[in-house]
C-alpha cells in the first residue's frame, strides 16, 4: 500500500540515503567520502528551520521515494502576489518502485500542500528523463533561466544537468 507523508527530523537517515541515491544514480555524481554524514547534518539543521520540506513515499511501510522543496521568498509582483515560492529538489523514486504511480502521488501531495499554503509558484530543474511527468502536472519550460556555477573546475547549468570537470581541474 502506498502512503505519502510529510517527513520529519526522525526521517533524516532515510532522506539522506534517498538523496545520495538520487545524486549517484540519476545525476551520475561520484560523492566524496564523508558526504553522507555532511548531508545528514545539513538535513537535520534545515528541516527544523523550515529551509527544507520533504515528502516521503512509503510502500508497505518502506521508503520508496521522496520529493523535497526549498521555500524561498521573492519580491511580490503580479505573478508572485504573496512573495513565496518553493524550489522543488530531489524528486526521486527507487528503481524497484518506478512506473507504479509513486512519482505521481508525490507530485500530487506536493501540489496539494502548495495550494493549501497559498504558495505562488513551484520551480525546478529537471533531468531529461523526468521532464514529461512534470509537464503532465502543469510545469512549463522556461527559456530565460540562467545559472552561474561558482566552483572552479565545474561546468554545468544546474544539479539537474550534470556538470563536467574542466581540463586541468582537480
Amino acid at each position: 500500500m502506498l502512503r505519502i507523508r510529510q517527513a520529519g527530523l526522525h526521517d533524516a537517515g532515510v532522506l539522506t540515503d534517498l538523496r545520495c541515491a538520487f545524486l549517484e544514480e540519476e545525476l551520475h555524481q561520484q560523492l566524496p567520502g564523508g558526504f553522507a554524514d555532511q548531508l545528514r547534518a545539513w538535513i537535520e539543521e534545515a528541516l527544523p528551520e523550515g529551509r527544507l520540506l520533504f515528502w516521503l513515499a512509503e510502500v508497505d511501510g518502506r521508503a520508496a521515494g521522496c520529493v523535497a522543496v526549498h521555500p524561498y521568498s521573492h519580491m511580490p509582483s503580479a505573478y508572485f502576489q504573496r512573495g513565496v515560492g518553493w524550489y522543488v529538489l530531489n524528486m526521486y523514486v527507487k528503481p524497484t518502485h518506478r512506473r507504479q504511480g509513486v512519482a505521481a502521488a508525490l507530485l500530487a501531495s506536493l501540489g496539494g500542500a502548495a495550494r493549501e499554503q497559498e504558495i505562488d509558484s513551484l520551480n525546478l530543474h529537471s533531468t531529461a528523463a523526468a521532464h514529461r511527468i512534470y509537464e503532465r502536472f502543469g510545469f512549463g519550460t522556461s527559456v530565460d533561466a540562467m545559472n552561474m556555477t561558482l566552483h572552479e573546475g565545474v561546468a554545468g547549468l544546474s544539479e539537474g544537468e550534470p556538470g563536467s570537470w574542466r581540463a586541468g581541474s582537480g
